[in-house]
């Protein structure tokens, strides 16, 4: 697996972490480097990348660079606590509610099926959020009645859920333990 666009993002966030937390912008553009477009920098972005790369097996470079990048995003944590919860609470309230007009707009089943392919109905871009929203929920406390509503999400998810294959790519899937906690990654809709 080709781990450069998520060491890149590291490193980006560590570098631009500071400046992020005391932008207005929830979304923070960070553009093309070397080729390659980024993300926006987001703390749940930057979570995911730092627990997709948990599991790789990376050269000492690499290595260094994601260190360099968790220890940046830590210092920043502490020097300005505030700011680094109120954005990802924020996010997270975002990113429920994306995920909630999503799951609105989906037709009612009366009983889960064999799951497409994640990227052919859009799933995977749910997954993706959903990861973010529990990684963000790992990391800074969100407010009950949003822990709520994750909860209600999961609950009509889980009726139309079929379990299936991992939806990320394999060499990612060490990072999702305990399979409980993640098991929205473990097949679809």
């Amino acid at each position: 697996m080709n781990w450069k666009p998520d060491i890149t993002f590291a490193r980006v966030a560590g570098e631009q972490m500071d400046e992020y937390v005391h932008a207005e912008v929830l979304f923070f553009p960070v553009g093309g480097i070397g080729g390659m477009q980024m993300p926006a920098l987001t703390i749940g972005t930057w979570l995911e990348t730092a627990w997709r790369l948990g599991p790789a097996p990376l050269a000492s470079p690499e290595q260094a660079i994601l260190v360099d990048a968790r220890a940046a995003v830590t210092r920043i944590r502490a020097r300005v606590p505030q700011l680094y919860e109120a954005k990802a609470r924020r996010e997270f309230k975002s990113r429920l509610e994306s995920m909630s007009m999503w799951l609105e707009d989906l037709p009612p089943r009366r009983e889960p099926r064999a799951p497409a392919p994640a990227q052919h109905t859009g799933y995977l871009a749910q997954a993706h959020l959903r990861l973010k929203l529990e990684l963000l929920r790992e990391d800074v406390s969100q407010t009950q009645d949003l822990l709520q509503r994750l909860r209600g999400w999961d609950d009509r998810l889980r009726a139309m859920f079929a379990a299936g294959p991992f939806v990320f790519e394999p060499e990612v899937e060490a990072a999702a333990i305990p399979r409980e906690r993640y098991w929205f990654l473990f097949g679809g809709i």
